[in-house]
Order: C-alpha cells, then structure tokens, then sequence
C-alpha cells in the first residue's frame, strides 16, 4: 500500500508542528507537507507545487481566505481528495457547512485533538479509496453491460442488413435536436443514449419478417411492435440505464394517440420519445429498405412537416427542421451529413 501523502493547511507553526508529528506517528501515513494560507493550498493542488495529495487537514481559520472558502474552491476545480475540517473552537454551523461542501469531517481542537486525528485522517482516506474503488468497478460493470448491448446492436444490423448504422444515425439527429431545444445536459445525454439503443428489441423478433420485402400481414405488424416492449425487458436489469427506458418504450407512439404500445398522446408521451420518433422516421425515410428505396431528403423533410401535429409533437419538428436545413449540414444524397455535437458520452 502507497503511504500516504496529507497537506496539512495550518497558519499556526506550533498546531502545524504538533499535527505534523501526531499524523507521522500513523503507520499509513508517508508524509505531511504543511501550508499556511488557503491560497498556497490551492497553488500546490493546481500543479504549482510538488506532486499529488491524498488527504486535506484544512485549518477553518486561516489568512485571506478561511478553510470553508478554500473547500468551495477546492470542490470547483474538481479535486477528488477528501478533507477534514479543523477549528479551534466548536461552532455547530461552520461544522454543518464543512459536511455539507464534501469535509470527510469536523474536528475541534479540544485537549484529545492530537489523538483523534490521525485515526480520522486514516478512516477518510481508506473510505475514499474504497468509494473510488467501488466507484471504478460501477463504471467497469456498466461499460461491460453497453459492450453487451452494443453486440446485440451488431446481431440486429446483421440480421437486417439495410438498418445498419440506423442506430447511430438516429442518435445523432436526436441529440442535435435536443440540444437545439434547450432541454438539460442530463437529459439530452439519455436522448443520445436512447437512439443509439431504441431498437434493441428488434433482436427477439424474426428475420423474416424484418427483412420482408412486401407488405407486412396484421399478425407481422404486431410482432414488429412488440419491439418496443422487448427493448425494455432487454434494458432494465442495467440499473443505471433506467431513465431510457420510457424514451426507448415509447419511441414509436403519436402525438395523436395512434401510436403503439401504448396509445398515448401529446405530453403523455415522454419527450425524449417525443424527438426520437422523428429521428427514426427521418432515418428510416431516408435509407433503403427491403420494401421500398431511400427518399431524397427533400421529400422527407416535407413528409415529416406535414407530420406535424398529428403523428409528431410540433416543437420537435421545429428544432428538427433547423438542425438539418441550418449551417453546417451539408447533404450527401439522401443523406444529411450531420455530425456528432460534443458529448462526454463514449
């Protein structure tokens, strides 16, 4: 195990002598660099001085700026190391505070300070790396469970071949329009999410009757809006892809109600799934399918205007009528040349 490595922020040269010493006593703790203002705690976590930390000791009252301000900064520049709040004197507030901006902890300079010290200091910094830890292997479990899915993607494309790069297509339309809406990061990230997966319900439904190339019979188009149910199924045990669900469920219903599976209109409809069905239809328009071949963009962009109102929510159709025709989406053929708007999704 790495010895630890604390910066101590302490105005006072004899509390920091003495602090320096207790921690030292502390097996896991490698070494304590002392500073005495805020402002130099800052300097050495923005690079400016000797390496990184894994602990903060934060002296509340300090020169310049006090230890409250000096964690706010420290939480808005992103540094991931726990602190532990110190003062000389208890004040209830300033405590609650401390908690409440991320300190591991509150101590009081009472007469068994020095003792409790360095067993909080270690406690928070093994708690840390346990959160860290848990934390990476979250994200390992969900990237294994996207790889997952991302295969079954490739199973669809395969089975039917003239939907490849649907998928992708569909997510970035979507998520162009959600930006150009306004709508949260948050959000329009699950939008981004729900396109590149929305037809993962498609791998439980038969070859056949997704690559038919004439008019489906009554019985194939149920089969083929049973999607949407199977896409859910498929999806849920991924906790953390839960709030897609609704967006993936309902990608295909009307803002009329003559939609399926559910039949719901207007607001009822989740809006996501509001911007979705006009990507996908764009999509699906302007690709070549078994049935029928690709419509020049054109006449897309008039069947999905005229779309307004009854199979489409008019807002999105709005926002989505200015994300293509707008600058800096040129056309290539059938095609709109749209390209991905920055996202920190992978």
């Amino acid at each position: 195990m790495k010895p630890i490595r604390i910066l101590l922020v302490e105005d006072n040269p004899d509390h920091a002598e003495l602090a320096e010493m207790a921690l030292l006593q502390e097996k896991d703790v490698g070494e304590v660099v002392w500073v005495e203002s805020g402002y130099d705690c800052l300097k050495r976590l923005d690079g400016n001085g000797d390496g990184k930390f894994d602990l903060i000791v934060l002296d509340y009252s300090l020169p310049g700026i006090d230890g409250l301000e000096t964690l706010r900064k420290i939480n808005k520049d992103g540094h991931d190391i726990p602190a532990i709040m110190v003062t000389g004197h208890g004040d209830e507030a300033v405590a609650t505070e401390a908690i409440k901006m991320g300190a591991y902890d509150y101590i009081v300079k009472t007469g068994d300070y020095l003792t409790t010290l360095p067993v909080v200091t270690v406690k928070a910094w093994k708690n840390h790396r346990t959160d860290r830890e848990n934390v990476e292997l979250r994200e390992n479990i969900e990237q294994n469970y996207l790889d997952t899915l991302a295969i079954l993607i490739s199973v669809i494309e395969a089975k039917d071949c003239y939907t490849r790069g649907h998928s992708e297509m569909v997510s970035k339309y979507a998520f162009a329009v959600a930006l150009k809406m306004g709508l949260p990061a948050e959000e329009t990230e699950d939008i981004r999410t729900a396109g590149l997966l929305h037809d993962i319900g498609k791998i439980a439904i038969d070859r056949e009757i997704l690559v038919k190339p004439g008019t489906l019979t009554a019985d194939e188009k149920k089969s083929i809006e049973t999607h949407c149910d199977y896409g859910v199924k498929i999806l849920r045990p991924g906790a953390f892809l839960r709030r897609i669900l609704p967006i993936v469920h309902q990608h295909h219903e009307r803002f009329d109600g003559k939609g399926y599976p559910q039949g719901l209109k207007g607001d009822e409809i989740n809006p996501g799934a509001r911007i979705l069905a006009v990507a996908d239809s764009f999509d699906a328009m302007t690709s070549t399918r078994a049935y029928r071949s690709a419509m020049p963009l054109e006449k897309a962009l008039t069947e999905i205007e005229r779309g307004s109102g009854t199979q489409f929510d008019p807002d999105v159709v709005e926002a989505f009528l200015i994300v293509v025709k707008g600058s800096g989406f040129g056309v290539q053929g059938t095609k709109v040349n749209i390209e991905h708007p920055t996202s920190n999704i992978e």
